[in-house]
């Protein structure tokens, strides 16, 4: 019998103490197994896409010129779920010119997108943002767009607790050392 995996699972014969080698055939036995493992091994893939390891991850900015700065950013993929993490520390001849976007290591899933403006965008994590080595703030991380998300902050000079971007001066005005991270967990494409 082939292998019916992954499309549906398979069903075989488990011989008894006392069955003959012919019954089930001791060689389709090996062959059914065989089938199977390399049906399996097929799904789950080998090197850097093995089911449940991070890769790593180089992302392109829109809104963020690295320059010297650094970036450690990896993601995880396991079926349709994705994990993505980063840490960006800004250099001399880093700047931030504008709302920072950060490119997608997976396209997100349409049914992920909202409609609107990304101040209303779905949450797929979390950031932090830290100027000078003290931490100062907490934000998100947003997208109405499958390629990319945008770092978000939480502003709580209002009434009521707002998103907005970060940008050249929020949190605060981005100099040398200063650095964010996020975690973002999404459905994928």
């Amino acid at each position: 019998m082939a292998s019916t995996f992954p499309t549906s699972l398979d069903t075989f014969t488990n011989p008894t103490a006392t069955s003959l080698l012919t019954s089930p055939s001791h060689a389709q036995q090996h062959s059914d197994i065989n089938d199977a493992v390399e049906a399996l091994e097929a799904k789950v893939a080998i090197g850097n896409t093995v089911l449940g390891t991070y890769t790593a991850y180089t992302p392109t900015f829109t809104g963020l010129t690295i320059g010297n700065g650094t970036v450690t950013s990896a993601y995880c993929r396991v079926n349709g779920f994705v994990h993505y993490y980063a840490e960006v520390t800004l250099g001399s001849t880093s700047s931030v010119t504008g709302a920072v976007f950060i490119s997608a290591p997976v396209n997100v899933n349409a049914q992920m997108l909202a409609a609107g403006s990304d101040s209303s965008a779905y949450i797929y994590g979390t950031a932090s943002y830290t100027d000078q080595g003290t931490l100062v703030n907490y934000g998100w991380v947003t997208s109405s767009s499958a390629t990319e998300m945008r770092l978000m902050v939480e502003l709580t000079n209002a009434t009521y607790a707002q998103r907005i971007s970060m940008n050249t001066t929020v949190p605060f005005t981005w100099v040398s050392t200063d650095s964010f991270r996020f975690n973002a967990y999404y459905r994928a494409a």
